[in-house]
């Protein structure tokens, strides 16, 4: 049976606060998804032992090797990916413990899957355009009670362990499916797409499964 381009399509998508293709993959997703079409942001942590509050030059040249000079000249084309998006983004940022922003989207999804992809997006937002520090609690909170969270559950949250179960068990249910890392979106609950992808190629894959 062929269904109509309003046919409600659930997309979950697992993505980590600080990893940049997730954060332009979203945007790309979002421009291929018309009204019908419910994301539902899901965590998946790149570092789940959380890791210190450091530079993400110093991060990556500690990681990967090479000065951060070598480090910032192969993120261009990552900076110019996003900015062709029209995304904030710039090297000039902080990385640390992403499970206090997780756990923030996490009560969010108990509203809407919607205020939950609002939130996301307004940290991501803030941590790759270098005006957020994700380990600054109250900065992160103001963020996304900017974008729509309510301030008293949002104080709730990070003042206790609230969600970091289900933040770790979306986590585990990304890996059972096979992800080794993000972004990882699953379209209809039927078709996995691993990384990120062209505007065109996430518009086709719901397409298809329409036509399904």
């Amino acid at each position: 049976m062929v269904m109509s381009s309003d046919t409600p399509v659930t997309v979950d998508v697992w993505a980590d606060i600080v990893c940049p293709f997730c954060y332009i993959g979203e945007a790309r997703l979002r421009k291929a998804a018309d009204a019908s079409v419910e994301i539902v942001p899901r965590a998946f942590q790149a570092n789940p032992e959380g890791g210190e509050r450091e530079s993400v030059l110093t991060y990556l040249a500690r990681k990967f090797g090479g000065s951060e000079e070598q480090v910032a000249a192969s993120q261009q084309r990552i900076v110019d990916l996003a900015h062709a998006e029209g995304l904030p983004f710039t090297n000039d940022r902080v990385v640390g413990d992403t499970l206090p922003a997780h756990r923030l989207i996490a009560e969010a999804a108990e509203d809407s899957a919607a205020l939950a992809l609002d939130v996301r997006e307004a940290i991501q937002r803030g941590h790759f355009g270098g005006t957020l520090d994700i380990t600054d609690h109250a900065a992160l909170l103001d963020v996304a009670v900017e974008a729509g969270l309510d301030r008293a559950k949002g104080e709730a949250v990070l003042a206790s362990d609230t969600h970091a179960e289900t933040v770790r068990g979306e986590h585990a249910q990304a890996s059972a499916m096979g992800a080794t890392g993000v972004p990882f979106t699953v379209v209809g609950e039927r078709f996995g797409i691993p990384g990120m992808v062209e505007t065109d190629q996430y518009a086709q894959v719901i397409a298809r499964v329409r036509e399904a």
